[in-house]
């Protein structure tokens, strides 16, 4: 039978180890949405300085702001005849 306290403690050191060895030698930082590279931790928005990546940016971000309007229309175009079935039968 498996002793889940030990699996426990034996995870812990582990992550312990993992974490003690890794705090000491890297800086805090980010890193570039597009390609990845670390970048410093105020930089917002968060990309490198190359310009690929700022416009890759810049088009990632003008889609999530379509994608998001077009979820509220279709919303509303659900929604309001849901809403004014409802208000016909209380009204009703």
């Amino acid at each position: 039978m498996v002793d889940a306290r030990k699996v426990k403690e034996m995870a812990a050191k582990k992550a312990n180890q993992f974490i003690g060895n890794v705090s000491g030698k890297v800086p805090p930082h980010k890193h570039c949405r597009i390609c990845q590279e670390p970048i410093p931790v105020a930089a917002d928005p968060r990309v490198c300085k190359q310009q690929t990546c700022i416009e890759q940016n810049e088009k990632d971000e003008k889609n999530q702001k379509t994608v998001r309007i077009a979820m509220f229309v279709f919303f509303g175009l659900f929604a309001i005849p849901y809403i004014l079935a409802l208000a016909a039968r209380v009204m009703g």
